[in-house]
């Protein structure tokens, strides 16, 4: 029976309505409305001082959200942590996010154990910031962007930078994990692997500490004469 009460009390005096079981999944396909106190449950991906991103099996769109714990606390949380959440459901300036600070006294972040980290979704990056694409469904989730890339602009104040895929698409980063001091114009990725992140307007990758595979994009040339290169072809 108390906790039958409990149960009512909490509806009764919680902020805004309560969704108990909340799946990331209804709350980023738009089920939720903002201002539900909601209770998802998932692995943590990524981690920074004022939150951390979690997803939910099967890990795919969709399926990930950031979780604020505020700036001032220490949430203790390492990648792999199994989570039970409780927060607010916000879109805060166009990122969905699970606040646990407005949550108030029934904010709560529970660790219920360890689990494996999930692989990473493989995308393209046209389909993520090209002409027609859509990265809406990938926002907060962990993904490896396959195209090969180029970088064209350094980072810079913020720790935001660009490359450009072999197809021409841009596609934007930010420094949550990766030493921007490692970047230089006209470097090449064979991927990228980290977390589609949305701040100031604009889906941009926190790529990972180690979520980027350098490679050599010149092509070394030798000098010849002519007489060589024709002994070369007999």
């Amino acid at each position: 029976m108390k906790i039958i009460v409990t149960a009512i009390l909490l509806l009764l005096v919680a902020p805004g309505a309560f969704a108990q079981n909340t799946s990331i999944y209804d709350i980023q396909t738009g089920l939720v409305a903002p201002g539900t106190l909601v209770t998802p449950r998932g692995v943590v991906t990524g981690t920074t001082s004022s939150g951390f991103f979690v997803a939910e099996a099967p890990y795919d769109a969709y399926r990930g959200i950031w979780v604020y714990t505020g700036s001032a606390n220490a949430h203790g949380m390492m990648v792999g942590d199994d989570v039970q959440l409780c927060g607010v459901y916000e879109e805060y300036f166009g990122l969905s996010e699970v606040n646990i600070v407005a949550a108030g006294l029934y904010g709560s972040v529970l660790k219920m154990g360890v689990l494996p980290v999930p692989l990473p979704n493989v995308v393209n990056a046209a389909d993520l910031f090209g002409a027609g694409g859509d990265a809406e469904p990938w926002e907060s989730c962990m993904i490896t962007i396959q195209d090969g890339m180029e970088v064209t602009v350094l980072p810079n104040t913020f720790g935001e930078w660009y490359a450009n895929a072999l197809d021409g698409t841009e596609v934007m980063f930010d420094d949550f994990w990766y030493d921007t001091a490692l970047v230089e114009l006209g470097q090449c990725y064979n991927n990228a692997t980290g977390i589609l992140n949305y701040s100031f307007s604009a889906f941009k990758l926190e790529a990972f500490a180690d979520g980027i595979p350098i490679v050599n994009c010149t092509v070394p040339t030798d000098a010849i004469t002519f007489g060589e290169l024709k002994a070369r072809y007999r």
